[in-house]
């Protein structure tokens, strides 16, 4: 990924976060509009990544739409053949399948995180799943 994507993603979830840690509704709303409108430009493109669908789900509230843009992270990430946002999507859509109490769904997402974490070098990630999965 091109360090100015990334700056972008990056300067938009501070936006997001330090919105909500001011309970500042009106402007996190705003960022999340923008970090909508950045996924909505580069879908498809060159510049479509990962990390920007992962980041948009994360800041859903609305946990099946959430689903549904981790589903399009995913398939950005299996297309770019991303193994390391493939295992923390994966990941991501496990703990949202916990919250809604769906155990079977989230042992699944887990599981296919764990699949994924063989291919990479990614430690911290790697640890993350498995302490997941001993939750389950």
């Amino acid at each position: 990924m091109k360090a100015p994507l990334y700056n972008e993603i990056l300067d938009i979830c501070q936006q997001i976060a330090n919105a909500s840690a001011k309970d500042n509704d009106e402007a996190r709303a705003q960022a999340c509009k923008d970090l909508q409108k950045l996924c909505a430009t580069h879908q498809g493109t060159p510049k479509d990544h990962p990390l920007q669908w992962e980041a948009l789900a994360d800041f859903t509230e609305d946990g099946d739409l959430a689903m549904d843009i981790y589903e399009i992270g995913l398939s950005t990430a299996q297309h770019l053949k991303l193994e390391v946002f493939t295992a923390s999507i994966y990941l991501a859509m496990a703990q949202r399948q916990q919250e809604f109490e769906q155990t079977e769904k989230a042992k699944t997402y887990a599981q296919q995180a764990e699949t994924a974490s063989e291919q990479i070098d990614d430690d911290e990630l790697k640890q993350e799943i498995k302490a997941f999965l001993a939750t389950l």
